[in-house]
């Protein structure tokens, strides 16, 4: 039986990742599986930001996207990121197709107040993906989303997870820059949700970490099996699996879907 995994690759972590990881996503999708990559690129934006001397600004500690980052964004994510990712997985023997949230209006999303073009997702459509990966193509995936008055820029987390919730994805896998999750100073293989808040409630988790392992929990929530972390630089290492307690999996989405 065909297994559907969705991997959110963090734009911190694509520079460096192992290229390993482009043989285990050949040999996944050879053996019958479908593929979906999401992908972020914030380093990649400031730096391009910078270049062009667009000023950051900030509106209670958060970033808003101006007209001109937000032309950064398409150039930098949609555009320069997502051509690198698409040809070397091609290279490496993988049939991509780039695509952003606006491509067939398969990610819409609501603009958050005073925070520019920054968007939140508010629906999937996720009829041209299937259509992707029933003809053996893997879906590379940016975070523009379509908004009522434009394109919106919005939290790659926040779409890997909307699509993975909406596709029903068996496995969702986040490469970031980390091993997994560290407790007490040591990295742990499995943590159960419950483990999990009591970490963050009492600050073993924090700092970055925080959104990473609440984004595999929302993962768990909204129907996906299974929801792990991994290191980008070593992909041999087993990373954090995050489990329910008494993990059911629920056919009830956030998202609407369109199949």
């Amino acid at each position: 039986m065909s297994v559907r995994k969705v991997v959110k690759l963090g734009g911190s972590v694509w520079d460096t990742l192992h290229p390993d990881y482009m043989t285990e996503w050949k040999n996944w999708v050879e053996a019958g599986n479908e593929l979906i990559l999401l992908h972020g690129g914030g380093p990649r934006l400031s730096a391009y930001c910078e270049s062009q001397q667009i000023k950051p600004v900030f509106q209670n500690g958060r970033r808003v996207t101006t007209e001109d980052v937000l032309t950064g964004a398409t150039r930098v994510l949609a555009g320069e990121m997502q051509t690198e990712i698409v040809t070397a997985l091609g290279r490496s023997g993988v049939n991509a197709v780039g695509l952003s949230g606006v491509d067939g209006q398969m990610l819409t999303g609501r603009e958050i107040k005073d925070l520019g073009a920054v968007g939140e997702v508010e629906a999937v459509d996720a009829s041209l993906i299937e259509l992707l990966v029933q003809h053996h193509y893997v879906p590379v995936v940016t975070s523009i989303l379509s908004g009522e008055n434009g394109a919106l820029n919005c939290n790659g987390d926040d779409c890997a997870i909307a699509v993975a919730c909406a596709l029903e994805a068996d496995h969702f896998e986040m490469i970031t820059d980390v091993p997994g999750i560290r407790v007490n100073g040591t990295f742990h293989e499995t943590l159960t949700v419950n483990e999990m808040q009591q970490a963050i409630e009492s600050g073993d988790i924090y700092g970055g970490m925080i959104p990473k392992t609440e984004a595999l929990r929302s993962a768990l929530s909204g129907g996906v099996a299974l929801a792990i972390i991994r290191d980008g630089n070593n992909p041999t290492a087993p990373g954090t699996q995050l489990k329910e307690g008494h993990h059911e999996r629920t056919t009830s989405h956030l998202w609407a879907t369109s199949h």
